[in-house]
């Protein structure tokens, strides 16, 4: 990342009373519901599933699917604008017994990310523990749920409900007559909403999720196609290291190593790619200029590319030139305002509000976890910061930071992983990950129908059911 590195990383004080002024314990997840006129590319122009959650186990099966994994050991805010999702918020579960001064911060900082997301005007909590209902004295975690509850509603949200699901049952923290051994966990699985959710896949099979462990998982390749790819690496590192990372034509393999080129085409192989195709791409992606290309195009597009392409190839010519580094060329720049290179550190930092194409991430991000599994293990480090800056991209920090830990087992000098894990311990997500799809701002009613989606795998739209806001106005 080295347009990046002289822009400042955006941090929160810890001293900050502020609602956002508080570095997260974890690293949040933003998830977001989605445009239907966004959607995936083989299932355009379908309307958005309305599922409607009467009930409460209704709503907790429908959690994972908004998330897109299931949620262990978290706390989860569920944003609504009037009656409709518009998003969810995931952190990991602060420890059971922490000081009361600690859940205070967490809870403050919650409550802020969430005040980041345009035109929220209530919230449900879920928490998810591993302890028991058996074991707790009352609901389990319910000291730090209190606490969130109140600075949720002292930071003007209403309180739909407050929901706990733990090892052996679940139950609501507003629920004064919730039995003491909380429902059973059957009612969760077995809430008709588990298939109302599958209507768009033709199936009647509930869709199994992963964990969110699961999205960083390596996937299984076998060892010649290893030794294959490697052997077609190394010639293509022989014949780049020769062209000092030019993108020439090399006719006697057929391929052309044009990253702009290659970074478009990438996105329609099959899956797996070829040896050979994994190959190019994989070479390429050890320069570090070439690699933020390749990834910011895959983010936003060939237009894009093109332009961080442009950049990067008068900043080698600067570099020849001058003798001087990269760093010190960009902080010139910046410190000047040059608006490329400000706008070029934008993207990077998330400081824009312009929205990737989710489908061409999701494309990306497949298609990347294959390379990694491809790659020797030498050569996976960019590629693992690519998926690390994509997944973040997409609002989940906690994926990217588990990307990140790989890069910097295999290199812990490596320079982008560094950086990104200071982004993500800031507790920064991209300001794109908040904005309100223009989609939506013609609403009448403040629901949301249309928005732009991280993390869902399914269009869908949930309702909540009346009898929640009896319950909450009941309160």
């Amino acid at each position: 990342m080295p347009h990046n590195s002289q822009r400042p990383l955006p941090t929160r004080s810890r001293g900050d009373s502020s609602p956002t002024g508080h570095i997260p314990e974890s690293t949040p997840d933003l998830v977001r519901r989605r445009s239907s006129a966004r959607r995936r590319w083989h299932s355009s122009g379908m309307h958005p599933t309305i599922v409607k959650a009467q009930k409460a186990q209704d709503f907790l099966a429908l959690v994972p699917q908004l998330l897109g994994f299931a949620p262990e050991t978290s706390a989860v805010l569920v944003a609504f604008r009037g009656n409709r999702t518009c998003g969810a918020l995931r952190f990991n579960l602060p420890d059971d017994g922490a000081p009361h001064k600690v859940y205070k911060r967490i809870a403050t900082t919650l409550a802020g990310m969430l005040c980041k997301i345009p035109g929220v005007d209530a919230v449900v909590p879920v928490i998810y523990t591993g302890d028991s209902f058996n074991d707790a004295v009352g609901i389990p975690r319910e000291q730090f749920a209190e606490i969130l509850n109140r600075r949720l509603e002292w930071s003007g949200f209403l309180l739909r409900d407050s929901l706990c699901v733990a090892a052996d049952a679940w139950g609501s923290y507003l629920d004064s007559e919730c039995p003491a051994g909380g429902h059973p966990l059957s009612d969760i699985a077995a809430s008709p909403v588990n298939m109302a959710a599958n209507e768009e896949t033709g199936t009647k099979l509930v869709r199994p999720l992963g964990t969110l462990q699961n999205g960083a998982d390596p996937i299984g390749v076998n060892l010649a196609t290893q030794e294959r790819l490697a052997r077609i690496y190394r010639r293509y590192r022989h014949l780049l290291a020769r062209a000092e990372n030019s993108p020439p034509l090399f006719s006697a393999f057929g391929v052309a190593l044009d990253p702009i080129a290659i970074a478009e085409e990438a996105l329609t192989w099959p899956n797996p790619p070829t040896e050979e195709n994994a190959a190019a791409l994989l070479v390429l992606v050890q320069s570090p200029p070439n690699r933020d290309q390749i990834m910011v195009q895959f983010a936003f597009g060939r237009d894009e590319g093109v332009r961080a392409h442009d950049i990067n190839g008068r900043y080698a010519r600067l570099q020849h030139e001058t003798g001087r580094s990269l760093d010190d060329l960009v902080a010139e720049e910046i410190s000047i305002g040059d608006p490329t290179a400000a706008h070029t550190g934008d993207i990077m930092l998330g400081l824009q509000c312009e929205r990737p194409d989710i489908d061409r991430i999701r494309v990306a991000i497949t298609l990347l976890r294959t390379v990694v599994a491809m790659a020797p293990r030498s050569a996976r480090p960019a590629p693992l910061c690519m998926l690390a800056w994509l997944s973040w991209a997409l609002g989940s920090g906690s994926v990217a930071g588990f990307f990140v830990d790989q890069a910097l087992a295999i290199d812990s000098q490596y320079s982008m992983a560094i950086l990104l894990e200071l982004l993500l311990d800031s507790g920064h997500l991209p300001e794109w990950a908040f904005a309100v799809p223009r989609d939506d701002d013609g609403d009448d009613d403040g629901a949301v129908e249309e928005s732009d989606g991280y993390e869902l795998d399914e269009d869908l739209d949930q309702d909540w059911g009346e009898d929640f806001d009896e319950r909450a106005a009941g309160r």
